[in-house]
């Protein structure tokens, strides 16, 4: 039996929660830095679970952010990220995964999918 790993791509999706490509402008912030210093971003990647951005600063994995997204009623929602991963996409632009620290409602997921 071979145990050695197969270096062929992987030609399926793993994750568990359906992802859809959405564009929405959002806000971040460390968390427990003040909100003065918040900086924009954009979703490019949403699910109930987790969240991919495009943001012009690099986060380690296990940084936490506030999150706070577009509502339907114009307002913003807040939500806490844990960063899973961050890759440098060009100069000074980097896709940042995310999962919620607390998963979206269906409601709260809708909202922002059909927005």
């Amino acid at each position: 039996m071979d145990t050695k790993e197969s270096s062929a791509p992987q030609t399926f999706e793993r994750r568990a929660y359906i992802r859809y490509a959405r564009k929405l402008e959002t806000f971040w912030t460390y968390l427990g830095v003040g909100s003065s210093d918040r900086a924009s971003g954009e979703v490019f990647d949403l699910s109930t679970t987790g969240v991919g951005l495009r943001l012009d600063q690099a986060f380690p994995p296990g940084s936490t952010l506030v999150l706070r997204l577009p509502t339907t009623t114009l307002g913003w929602s807040s939500h806490l990220v844990r960063v899973i991963r961050c890759d440098e996409t060009s100069a000074g632009q980097f896709t940042v995964g995310c999962t919620f620290v607390k998963p979206l409602s269906l409601t709260q997921f809708e909202s922002l999918v059909r927005g």
